[in-house]
């Protein structure tokens, strides 16, 4: 009976210690679980910290973009900002079309973007929007940003006067905005580009200081293929001509999807091919990654 009494002793003893262990390894169990939850916690926050330490989320940094580069009134040079932006992360290309939309040109120009998954600008001139609102509309329903580039593109009538410049350039904006059905971003282009020199450079320098007290932005380009230049270009010229003006960590690449951009059309998977080799990623002007320091 002793004998037995020492065994069962033993055995409650050994019950009770396999008890304690098991308990211990439950305890250390949540213990790991919380510290894990923890440092999973921790590891979001810090992916959605900018590098000054303000909590900003990865999807703000870029859709907030619009509302974090600097008002029309105070710089309104949309190329300054991009080439200026505080925030990328790597190397941005902006693609833009001009004079559009064309039935051929601008159908070949958003099959290519959609099969490559880009979205772009386009400078549209107002007649053509209203003479090919469906095509408009289509460009805007595949997520890409509609621009003001005047209503006629007749540089003669465009840049006699203040009064005719912004009738032309407000007429467009109500052009885009009966296509899209909302206000539209404050952009135009100017024909011609805004630069100082060659014709209507005067004109050009004081329609700029009226558009910034308008709050409109403006945008030129710090890249081209050459198809808007005279001559005939051919595909290996066009794409020889991005390549050498590529120069930028942002560029903004001017091209036309008008009667004049039949190449481009064609070249346009070897232009994007080419700037994804180079680590660029794509984006719309409305999309600048702006922070200031």
């Amino acid at each position: 009976m002793a004998q037995n009494g020492k065994f069962n002793g033993a055995l409650i003893s050994s019950i009770k210690c396999i008890t304690r262990r098991k308990k211990l390894f439950g305890i250390i169990c949540f213990i790991a679980a919380i510290i894990i939850a923890v440092i999973l916690v921790e590891s979001i926050t810090l992916e959605r910290l900018n590098i000054d330490g303000n909590a900003v989320s990865t999807d703000a940094n870029i859709a907030g973009s619009k509302t974090n580069i600097p008002s029309a009134s105070e710089q309104n040079d949309l190329v300054k900002i991009a080439e200026e932006s505080q925030g990328g992360s790597g190397k941005i290309c902006y693609l833009t079309f001009d004079d559009g939309p064309t039935e051929n040109i601008t159908v070949d120009v958003l099959e290519t973007l959609d099969k490559y998954n880009v979205k772009a600008t386009f400078f549209m001139v107002g007649r053509m929007i209203d003479e090919n609102r469906e095509l408009a509309r289509r460009v805007y329903d595949e997520g890409h940003l509609i621009a003001n580039h005047s209503y006629y593109h007749d540089y003669k009538a465009l840049y006699a006067s203040s009064d005719s410049f912004f009738n032309e350039i407000d007429k467009t904006f109500n052009s885009i905005r009966e296509v899209t059905g909302e206000e539209p971003f404050k952009l135009i282009r100017f024909p011609g580009g805004s630069y100082n020199y060659g014709d209507h450079a005067k004109v050009k320098q004081q329609y700029k200081a009226l558009l910034k007290q308008k709050g409109y932005y403006y945008a030129d380009w710090n890249c081209l293929d050459g198809d808007g230049e005279s001559g005939n270009h051919t595909a290996a010229q066009l794409l020889k001509r991005i390549k050498s003006t590529a120069k930028s960590d942002n560029v903004v690449v001017l091209m036309h999807d008008g009667c004049i951009g039949k190449t481009t059309a064609k070249i346009l998977p070897s232009i994007i091919e080419y700037f994804q080799e180079q680590g660029y990623e794509f984006r719309r002007l409305d999309e600048i990654p702006y922070y200031s320091d």
